[in-house]
């Protein structure tokens, strides 16, 4: 599992992300300033290489990454942080109003609990099996068939064992007639 991690993780880190406009017909590439900067250097202790990776192993090992955003007071995204996934919880209210409740991650400048709007979180997340908002890793998805294969293959291992011979009593109610 690690191996594949690492390998999926490490190979979609290295594309560079590219901010694109539509102009007559044709995606071209541009630069902006209230989004290049973050794109190049995501946050102050990851370059974009190492966000990237921590991104898809977050949603491969769980399923779910959850971004934070942090804004400056033009409302600009100036950092974006990959949280731990199992400090975040999704939240949804009676009036169907999504927020994420974070735990303490001092990396991310999040010192206490908090419940923050959806608008402020990107959330990328895997399959959807069970709920919309709450992804399941490959690894999960893969759960049954892994355990099926491993029970048949023990029982195989218990046949062969027994000199591939199947071995019992058969029992009946009453007295078992030649026919």
């Amino acid at each position: 599992i690690y191996a594949c991690v690492s390998l999926i993780a490490g190979d979609i880190s290295k594309i560079r992300p590219m901010l694109v406009e539509y102009q007559q017909g044709v995606w071209v590439e541009t630069d902006n300033s209230a989004y290049s900067p973050v794109l190049r250097k995501p946050n102050r202790y990851q370059t974009r290489i190492q966000f990237l990776n921590a991104w898809m192993t977050s949603k491969l090992m769980w399923g779910n990454t959850y971004v934070l955003l942090e804004r400056d007071l033009s409302r600009k995204v100036r950092a974006m942080y990959v949280l731990d996934p199992k400090l975040v919880r999704v939240i949804v209210t009676d009036d169907g109003g999504v927020y994420y409740q974070l735990a303490v991650d001092l990396l991310a400048n999040q010192k206490g609990p908090i419940t923050i709007p959806a608008s402020e979180i990107i959330h990328d997340r895997c399959m959807t099996p069970f709920h919309p908002l709450i992804g399941v890793s490959p690894i999960f998805a893969c759960g049954v068939a892994a355990t099926q294969a491993l029970t048949i293959q023990s029982n195989s291992t218990k046949f062969f064992q027994n000199g591939s011979r199947p071995g019992g009593v058969l029992t009946a109610p009453g007295s078992i007639t030649q026919a």
